[in-house]
């Protein structure tokens, strides 16, 4: 006969366990799709903080540098992910292409190598609002985080889809706030219809053509900025500009207290 003492921990362990069900559950349909290389620390505090609050049964990653202490990071911090083998730097764009070829999920939750989460993503509010044929994704990072000048509030609309409020900046700009690669939930099969990345120059030649579509990235309005960016200033791309992130720092100090 148990225990007083072993029905309580025996309760607490299949409440914990149903709690972890539910959020394998949540996510089954989510392939979480990760761009990484030389910052195998950085990776590491991302899933680490990532995985603390979400379980994922998918999981890829993409390596355009190729360099193996961050593919070793991975694959300590994600045993059950798997590698997108790249015998060369491919460009960004074209390698995110070759991970997404491998998506079988009807979502993909991108990230990119440099981000602390707080808290977990409302992937359920996320996905009603990607029903709506305004939004090509909900993104993760908060509005605030943003340079002052993106902030002016008139700028910032609020909107709500089946009963999911959420906040967007608005179209005045042709390039910006209608695709991120920042992290987000977006629908596999939209990626498929704008004919990959490869065929997208920049970022913003992404968003353009998002927005030609009558699209833009949506922000829960209580749920976004789950993540925070750790890359601030650790740039892969140009190495050299890391070596000024304290005049970066320094400038958006200067922003913020000329806009506010």
């Amino acid at each position: 006969m148990l225990s007083l003492d072993q029905k309580l921990t025996a309760r607490i362990d299949l409440n914990a366990e149903k709690t972890s069900g539910k959020i394998r559950a949540m996510t089954d349909d989510i392939t979480l799709c990760l761009t990484i290389g030389r910052r195998p620390d950085l990776l590491r505090q991302t899933l680490d903080s990532l995985f603390a609050h979400m379980e994922f049964r998918h999981v890829l990653a993409v390596n355009d540098f190729c360099d193996e202490a961050t593919s070793a990071q991975f694959r300590a911090s994600c045993p059950q992910g798997r590698l997108v083998a790249l015998d060369h730097h491919v460009g960004h764009h074209p390698a995110v292409d070759r991970m997404y070829r491998q998506v079988q999920t009807p979502y993909i939750f991108h990230c990119e190598d440099d981000w602390l989460f707080a808290r977990a993503p409302d992937i359920e509010r996320a996905r009603i609002l990607l029903g709506s044929p305004h939004v090509s994704s909900v993104c993760w990072r908060s509005l605030s985080d943003y340079s002052p000048h993106q902030e002016i509030p008139q700028r910032i609309s609020k909107n709500s889809f089946q009963g999911v409020a959420y906040t967007h900046l608005d179209s005045r700009s042709d390039e910006w706030h209608h695709y991120t690669f920042n992290p987000h939930l977006m629908k596999t099969e939209l990626w498929r219809a704008c004919g990959g990345f490869s065929a997208y120059q920049k970022e913003r030649h992404v968003s353009r053509w998002m927005r030609q579509q009558g699209r833009h990235v949506a922000y829960l309005q209580d749920g976004a900025g789950v993540c925070t960016h750790l890359g601030e200033d650790v740039s892969v791309a140009n190495p050299g500009l890391n070596k000024i992130g304290f005049f970066k720092k320094m400038r958006r100090k200067i922003k913020k207290i000329i806009f506010s």
